[in-house]
């Protein structure tokens, strides 16, 4: 059955919000599609939700709320205003993700940086499936790219960042912990990147 969701794990998902938050630079953070998931690792700094939906509840250590397009992210901000702007599991979802990369470097600040996550085409599981041709798993409805590593460093060149690092999550298996592995088999990747 088409549209699917993917299959959840609260260990990958702890883990991937960690590293978001291990990335951040400066007080001022925008975290943008936090609605879903709120990155509870972040309540150290001045942290802005910016997410078509309204979370469930108030999302704990967030200074303030947003309701709002992202693609319009510097029509919503203005520009220079954020440290860093996060990304988590966004991209993805966007027609026009260079469009939505352009207007982030817009509003991140110099010396700031962009921390995104975004899953890997080519790591298990999503290879298991495509090889199978089912549309069971990880084929969601609201996925409109899957990025190889590689592509999400040529985007970031190609709208005036700088690919810093690329972090593995781990590897993607229904377990209560998750399995080291490197980038080319990491289900979810985060890359660090700053403005040039």
């Amino acid at each position: 059955m088409p549209g699917m969701p993917s299959l959840e794990s609260a260990a990958y998902n702890r883990r991937r919000l960690l590293l978001l938050a291990d990335e951040v630079v400066g007080p001022d953070v925008l975290d943008t599609g936090y609605a879903q998931l709120p990155n509870v690792h972040l309540g150290s700094h001045y942290l802005t939700g910016l997410d078509l939906m309204e979370p469930n509840g108030p999302p704990p250590g967030y200074a303030r709320t947003v309701r709002g397009d992202a693609t319009r992210i510097v029509d919503i901000f203005g520009p220079s205003a954020f440290d860093t702007v996060v990304c988590g599991e966004l991209i993805e979802h966007l027609e026009e993700p260079y469009e939505f990369l352009r207007g982030v470097r817009s509003v991140v600040r110099p010396g700031g940086r962009i921390v995104l996550s975004t899953p890997n085409p080519m790591a298990f599981p999503v290879i298991f499936f495509e090889a199978m041709r089912s549309d069971r798993s990880f084929y969601t409805d609201d996925h409109v790219y899957y990025f190889l590593p590689r592509w999400i460093r040529r985007m970031l060149e190609r709208t005036s960042f700088s690919l810093v690092k690329a972090l593995p999550v781990g590897l993607w298996l229904p377990l209560p912990f998750v399995v080291p592995c490197p980038v080319a088999l990491s289900y979810q990747v985060v890359h660090v990147a700053t403005p040039i």
